[in-house]
């Protein structure tokens, strides 16, 4: 057990009986596409690794706030941990996190970091307009702000491929990851 798998457990838990919540979080503990054994490791490997692919992600798909926020000092580290990690359980309305988990049940990993960029687009105007403190203030009172159905939908109009976030993750494991 760690950190954060708490909350994972209690989104399953909503939904399903005891046994049927255990034997899910096995499966998305230990299974493809889901593999989220690794974000809790004794090393957060995996923790490490999505960071890598969303910063990657976020530099692609919006350039002028990844530069935005890269100027100002600000790396995904500082405020997407949580969100990616508990698979935005922790800190997001419900009909986003529920709708979320249904999405990732079906396609894996996709799904999270596409509702990342839609959260980021929508606030992108905002967040660019902000410096360092005022950006991490903004990204911490984000999730109590979102309108889930909308970000959702903007999710849906991403171009993110698995490609992308296959060549990112080979990427971080052939050179940060010292794999």
């Amino acid at each position: 057990y760690c950190q954060g798998m708490n909350f994972i457990a209690a989104m399953f838990l909503t939904f399903l009986s005891e046994e049927e919540s255990f034997w899910l979080l096995v499966v998305v503990m230990n299974q493809e596409p889901y593999k989220l054994r690794d974000l809790f490791g004794e090393d957060m490997s995996g923790t490490h690794e999505v960071l890598y692919i969303a910063e990657k992600l976020l530099g692609k798909f919006l350039p002028d706030l990844s530069k935005h926020m890269e100027a100002q000092g600000v790396h995904v580290s500082m405020f997407a941990v949580t969100w990616l990690v508990t698979l935005y359980v922790r800190e997001f309305p419900f009909d986003l996190v529920a709708r979320v988990w249904d999405c990732f049940l079906v396609e894996g990993w996709k799904v999270v970091y596409r509702v990342m960029l839609s959260l980021l687009e929508h606030a992108s105007k905002d967040i660019l307009g902000l410096q360092f403190e005022e950006i991490l203030h903004y990204l911490r009172a984000l999730p109590s702000k979102v309108n889930g159905q909308a970000i959702m939908a903007g999710s849906l109009k991403i171009a993110l491929k698995r490609k992308h976030i296959q060549k990112y993750a080979i990427e971080w494991r052939q050179n940060a990851g010292g794999g």
